[in-house]
């Protein structure tokens, strides 16, 4: 297995100047979101082509594809991402529930919990999906944990 080459300044440098240049073009896209959609999906992409790890670009990008029916494409952007989010996690977890994928989704939905325990929603849709399931315990479970955290 070959050794990850060691992080100079010089290549420090030049992936900050590329993170800085993708947050640009991310506030760009998410300016874009209320007047051109599809500006808004190209510099999204723009955003990540610069900086592949630009999570916020890959959550916004793969929520408009998705929105826009493309589901297989958005699906490619989520699992390509290189930080784990919630939000991200969450996301998937709806994406897949739409590809009737229900036990991966599930999978998501936990993710997502285990990165953010306060996402009460992500407990609502669990719960949901478990009773579609006709898993009444665990359907019980999320319903519950859902009511309680969202009277706070």
């Amino acid at each position: 297995m070959k050794a990850k080459p060691k992080a100079t300044p010089r290549t420090r440098a030049s992936a900050k100047a590329r993170l800085d240049q993708a947050s640009d073009q991310f506030a760009r896209g998410f300016e874009l979101e209320a007047s051109d959609i599809a500006a808004a999906r190209e510099t999204y992409r723009a955003a990540l082509a610069t900086y592949r790890g630009h999570l916020e670009a890959s959550i916004n990008l793969g929520r408009l594809l998705h929105l826009d029916g493309k589901l297989r494409d958005a699906e490619k952007i989520y699992r390509a991402a290189r930080h784990a989010s919630a939000t991200l996690s969450f996301n998937l977890a709806m994406l897949l529930e739409d590809l009737h994928r229900d036990e991966e989704a599930v999978h998501a939905y936990k993710d997502a919990l285990a990165l953010e325990p306060a996402l009460h929603e992500a407990h609502l849709h669990l719960g949901l999906l478990h009773e579609r399931r006709k898993r009444p315990r665990e359907a019980l479970v999320h319903v519950l944990a859902f009511r309680r955290n969202s009277r706070r």
